[in-house]
């Protein structure tokens, strides 16, 4: 069967804590703004751990003790969803979805996280029900994930492998009345090779295929002003997130970097892969003749 795009170009992104969507922040910006689609976004954690960063902000919240983590933990979530819907404002974003599990800490220790912060299976669940309910009837076309890696923040790989996850559930349930979105993961890091993260297979990325790795180039200019870039979006969308007060010299310190990079899971190919990489293909194409024009 053939993979056709519902009217409007339908979208969904995960990420783990309010302030990831800057990863894909080019890409999303053109999608919504260049091709009109409809973008919704999943917050899987609430953002509670970036107490360590807030201390700059805390005259804007009213004098907070944002940094102290007793008092962070408690005010976060909610100023953190508040920053995460402003940068959203800029992206174009239509809907949420906050999952509010626990931002305990900073780890690369995925079980851990499975079996000490997140109620992994409720997640499972919600990514299922989302992707099944959060359009309509007529589901998704697109789902963007951050790409697993064994460098990454654990809560980032978490949150892609677990929508791998449910993908994979979806497809075995082998119904016609469900729309399984095509997946594909953009990576935190430059790669200069295919990524490979071994510890799971459901995070396989397809390299046999042309392309295998997607660009979306952050130098191309959003308009016709000559000055005016996707980084500079990137730096429109940090400047929300005043509790993450690092998050601007992150940008500023990848001010060289012209890519971000998008790669085609393999799990795609397990239900009605006709089509799926070509859809992904020509979206990309379509973004990069759009800003030859300008």
């Amino acid at each position: 069967m053939a993979i056709t795009l519902t009217a409007v170009l339908a979208v969904l992104v995960v990420i783990a804590h309010p302030d990831d969507e800057t990863l894909f922040g080019g890409f999303i910006h053109a999608l919504t703004h260049k091709l009109n689609a409809s973008v919704d976004l999943i917050c899987v954690t609430n953002g509670e751990g970036g107490y360590a960063h807030a201390e700059a902000s805390e005259p804007l919240y009213n004098n907070l003790k944002l940094s102290t983590e007793s008092i962070g933990r408690k005010h976060l979530p909610r100023i953190r969803q508040q920053e995460l819907f402003g940068s959203g404002r800029i992206l174009g974003i239509r809907k949420y979805f906050f999952y509010d599990q626990i931002d305990l800490k900073s780890t690369r220790d995925i079980n851990q996280i499975f079996t000490e912060q997140w109620n992994k299976e409720w997640v499972i669940e919600q990514f299922q029900r989302t992707i099944t309910t959060g359009n309509g009837v007529n589901g998704y076309d697109l789902m963007i994930v951050i790409l697993p890696n064994v460098n990454s923040h654990g809560h980032h790989t978490a949150s892609g492998l677990l929508a791998l996850q449910a993908i994979q559930r979806l497809q075995r349930i082998k119904s016609t009345n469900i729309t399984i979105p095509t997946i594909i993961g953009g990576s935190e890091y430059v790669l200069t090779q295919p990524p490979n993260y071994s510890a799971d297979p459901l995070a396989e990325v397809l390299t046999n295929i042309t392309p295998f790795e997607f660009h979306f180039n952050l130098k191309w200019k959003v308009s016709n002003s000559r000055f005016v870039d996707y980084q500079t979006i990137l730096l429109w969308m940090a400047a929300e997130h005043k509790t993450q007060g690092g998050l601007i010299n992150e940008i500023l310190s990848e001010h060289d970097r012209i890519n971000e990079q998008y790669f085609y899971f393999a799990i795609n190919e397990q239900c009605n892969p006709n089509g799926r990489h070509t859809m992904v293909k020509n979206l990309f194409t379509q973004l990069t003749n759009i800003h030859q024009s300008y």
